[in-house]
């Protein structure tokens, strides 16, 4: 399995007319990005920007994304340019898309819990842990918390 990631910029007309097309797939579409190989697509907002993911599980993937691109031109739904391709004058006029680099990744797999802990698993799930670090008087709106993609 292979992660991808994107940043996509519309123009702001167009932006909601994109965004419900690529979030409310035809049927024949979606079956096309399925044997692509694309799997558990998202999409996040932030502002003006949209980050997309997905989970390519396919055998080449060159080959699976240059299909579903010609399948996706021919139904309208391709931002062709590429960030890289559009002058910085032109960027806030002029859809395109970049490529996200990873940086790094953490708890991939189970952590190896560390057998001299001063708090067990329970105080903390329980909400009794007491640091004097300052970090328990952090808060955040859950709301926000909950609509949010952190990375």
């Amino acid at each position: 399995m292979r992660r991808v990631a994107e940043i996509i910029y519309v123009v702001a007309d167009k932006r909601q007319e994109f965004l419900d097309g690529a979030v409310n797939l035809d049927d024949e579409t979606a079956s096309v990005l399925w044997m692509c190989g694309v799997r558990k697509q998202q999409y996040f907002a932030l502002n003006e920007l949209i980050f997309m993911t997905f989970e390519y599980s396919g055998i080449n993937f060159d080959e699976d994304m240059s299909r579903m691109a010609a399948y996706l031109d021919s139904k309208g739904l391709l931002i062709k340019k590429r960030r890289k391709d559009v002058p910085l004058a032109e960027r806030e006029t002029t859809s395109w898309w970049a490529p996200v680099k990873r940086i790094g990744a953490v708890l991939d797999s189970e952590p190896k819990m560390v057998e001299d802990m001063n708090f067990t698993l329970s105080d903390y799930l329980g909400g009794t842990m007491n640091h004097s670090s300052g970090y328990s008087n952090i808060s955040y709106d859950e709301d926000d918390w909950s609509e949010s993609f952190h990375f």
